[in-house]
């Protein structure tokens, strides 16, 4: 939420009922394009993102399980299973199925807390907007829409 106040994005329950239309219309199409259950509007969202935030950097700090099917399963949970990520026992599950240990998180929120400070940050400094962002070298990659040209960048490296 730091890089929508800082950048000028409106939180998207701020939005103009317009754009919050064409949000859900766009959901709907790239989850019929990519054969994913979506719940249009989940219960739990939106939701505090911390706790599953911290899980994910204790995640990735611990090593030894899938990162994308861990964020496959995060993003699951709350758009397709209506569970609130925000709560333990969902993460849990969701680090368990990706080959993690679901106790991880529990010894590491100021770590974590640390961190999503500095990628913060960063993120803005590398001029990120808004989710998802790829960032290489001084190309930034906006939305799940433009992963083509993401490809065609990494491919002429």
């Amino acid at each position: 939420m730091k890089v929508f106040e800082e950048t000028g994005t409106a939180p998207v329950p701020l939005r103009h009922p317009s754009r919050q239309a064409y949000r859900l219309q766009e959901l709907e199409r790239i989850a019929k394009r990519n054969a994913l259950p979506i719940t249009m509007k989940p219960v739990h969202w939106p939701t505090n993102p911390v706790p599953a935030m911290v899980e994910i950097i204790a995640a990735q700090s611990a090593g030894g399980g899938d990162m994308g099917r861990l964020s496959f399963a995060l993003l699951r949970a709350c758009w397709a299973e209506d569970k609130d990520i925000a709560q333990e026992d969902v993460i849990g599950v969701c680090l368990k199925e990706a080959g993690f240990n679901p106790e991880i998180g529990t010894m590491a929120l100021l770590t974590g807390a640390d961190v999503i400070e500095r990628n913060t940050n960063e993120a803005l400094e590398r001029n990120v907007f808004g989710a998802p962002s790829y960032v290489v070298g001084d190309q930034v990659f906006w939305g799940q829409d433009r992963l083509a040209y993401l490809d065609d960048h990494l491919e002429s490296l």
